[in-house]
């Protein structure tokens, strides 16, 4: 399990209440595949929830 410390040292600012994001083929069809592929899930749900603990905010010149 990753911990709080390891999220603050990769960057992240450590949300509270922690986050859902819903994901969907309907979010994006192109890529739903592989997405799938990518958190080891099958391309046959009808939808992938991601929980999230952190966020990180990146601008243009740091990209």
């Amino acid at each position: 399990m990753i911990t709080k410390k390891e999220i603050e040292e990769a960057g992240y600012e450590v949300l509270p209440k922690g986050g859902w994001i819903r994901i969907s083929p309907e979010n994006m069809p192109r890529d739903w595949e592989d997405v799938c592929n990518d958190f080891g899930v099958s391309s046959d749900c009808l939808e992938i929830i991601l929980c999230v603990a952190g966020v990180k905010e990146v601008y243009e010149e740091e990209a």
